[in-house]
């Protein structure tokens, strides 16, 4: 039976089964979900012809944490475990039909990911606390699933097109849902924290997360404010910008704030370059106008919340983080090399007198570290924390060794583009340095997509830069279009 025929059985054997499928939910107490295999035949079918669509759905479902469960009777099934599903499936058949799609798998962080994942093995063998252990290596085994998707799927087009996109209108619908509920009052969007005190919490499941997507978020829209050609883009850009630092200000986070306003400062000197002195000085006028207004209209609060920081011995909550690191410094000294079994740091602090001076009734004495090298340290010991680390700057050796080629190709654009990139990825793990979230989805893609700026731009794949998009392009001296990079491989920049 040749690949054809038995394709047509396939599609054919599947339209016969979308018939009970969609039938069989109208009778029961869910017919909603007769939606669903007619939803997953089209997921199937563009997926099927353009893989990284499905892909691209997965990084804008991220900043969507509380609305990703189908619901129903397969409420704990999430809408990107599917998506993720059909991806595999894909590669695999990839892999079987076309030899040459093998190596697009090639990285050089596979040796790092696959030593972290060794250590976290061996470190859960040893653990007292196997069942929480395992739970966290079947994490970094989806960790590692995601990035392959990520390397194998992604596009030049997707590095420097769509993706940016795709997480820029992400994070800001999701920063539209937190302005709307904390002004309206809904419930979903924002979570109670104390009597009196509502944080916003958007699309993500908790208020921290949202500021952590925020941050990750604000470069990429600052690339559209600053390299976008059309006037109406740079205005929606701002106003997306506005928006997000508005849902920053809902959340409270006050670790969230710093980090946004060193995000901000990295931001304004990078772009500082590009601006006309005409521009600039309507920009630093427009800058202190908001400061001022911001100043004036944030409530009291906020402000009250932020003053914590300079008060920690009066302030609970800083108080309890800093008991984290008291009982992260002793369990590390107990178990340096291999640590306590991946994800143990929760366990460990519930046994303490820390926790039970903390704990308050109807919450658990089992709490995050609140710093994700923490966890790792904790969790896997210094022979899992070097392999994480590593990991890390490997990545980001990758992003500059890109910009570095990209700087001596004359291609001011990506350069640019990869810069904010940069930023974009330096913020979020200084985030991290205040949040525990070890597989964090933005932090594996950037894993990811810095592999794919190394292969487009250093390894020389054939083929050329995808053409500048309407929503931006290229800044040059007297409007003067990219060169056409001689002498670079098979890498050019379209005019």
């Amino acid at each position: 039976m040749n690949l054809s025929r038995s394709g047509s059985l396939g599609w054919l054997l599947l339209a016969i089964l979308m018939i009970p499928a969609t039938l069989l939910p109208l009778f029961s107490t869910y017919p909603f979900l007769a939606l669903v295999p007619g939803i997953a035949a089209i997921a199937l079918l563009v997926i099927g012809s353009r893989p990284e669509i499905g892909l691209y759905a997965i990084v804008f479902l991220i900043p969507f944490g509380n609305f990703r469960n189908i619901g129903g009777p397969i409420e704990n099934l999430k809408i990107h475990w599917i998506l993720a599903m059909i991806l595999l499936i894909v590669v695999f058949i990839r892999v079987l039909t076309d030899r040459s799609f093998i190596s697009r798998l090639r990285s050089n962080l596979w040796p790092f990911f696959l030593g972290f994942l060794v250590i976290s093995l061996l470190s859960t063998l040893f653990s007292e606390y196997k069942a929480n252990a395992s739970g966290q290596v079947v994490l970094t085994l989806v960790a590692i699933l995601f990035f392959a998707l990520t390397i194998s799927l992604v596009p030049k087009e997707g590095v420097m097109r769509h993706l940016p996109a795709v997480i820029a209108i992400a994070v800001s619908l999701s920063s539209t849902f937190a302005v709307v509920g904390n002004l309206a009052g809904v419930t979903w969007f924002s979570i109670a924290a104390g009597e009196t005190l509502s944080r916003s919490t958007g699309g993500a499941a908790d208020p921290n997360a949202l500021a952590m997507q925020i941050i990750f978020g604000l470069p990429f829209l600052a690339f559209w404010l600053t390299h976008a050609q059309r006037l109406r883009l740079r205005v929606l850009a701002a106003a997306m910008i506005l928006v997000n630092v508005t849902a920053m200000v809902g959340t409270s986070s006050r670790s969230g704030a710093l980090v946004l306003a060193a995000c901000a400062l990295l931001l304004v000197l990078i772009n500082i370059q590009g601006i006309r002195p005409q521009k600039l000085g309507l920009l630093l006028i427009g800058g202190a106008a908001v400061i001022l207004i911001a100043g004036v209209s944030l409530p009291q609060s906020f402000w009250e919340r932020q003053a914590t920081l300079f008060s920690v011995h009066h302030d609970s909550s800083l108080t309890r983080r800093a008991s984290y690191l008291d009982v992260a410094r002793d369990a590390i000294a107990q178990s340096p090399l291999l640590g306590h079994g991946p994800g143990t740091f929760r366990d460990l602090y519930a046994l303490t007198d820390w926790a039970q001076l903390f704990h308050r009734k109807g919450s658990t004495k089992r709490r995050f570290a609140h710093n994700t090298y923490v966890e790792v340290l904790v969790g896997t010991g210094l022979l899992g924390a070097t392999f994480y680390f590593a990991l890390l700057g490997v990545a980001l050796r990758n992003f500059f060794v890109t910009r570095k080629k990209l700087i001596s190709l004359g291609d001011s654009y990506h350069k640019d583009l990869v810069t904010h990139y940069l930023v974009a990825f330096c913020c979020l793990l200084l985030y991290m340095s205040m949040f525990s979230d070890v597989y964090q989805k933005f932090m594996l893609l950037c894993l990811g997509l810095s592999q794919l700026w190394y292969r487009y731009v250093i390894e020389g794949i054939s083929g050329s830069f995808p053409a500048a998009s309407t929503a931006a392009v290229p800044r040059h001296e007297h409007g003067k279009p990219p060169p056409s990079l001689a002498g670079a491989g098979d890498v050019k920049v379209a005019p």
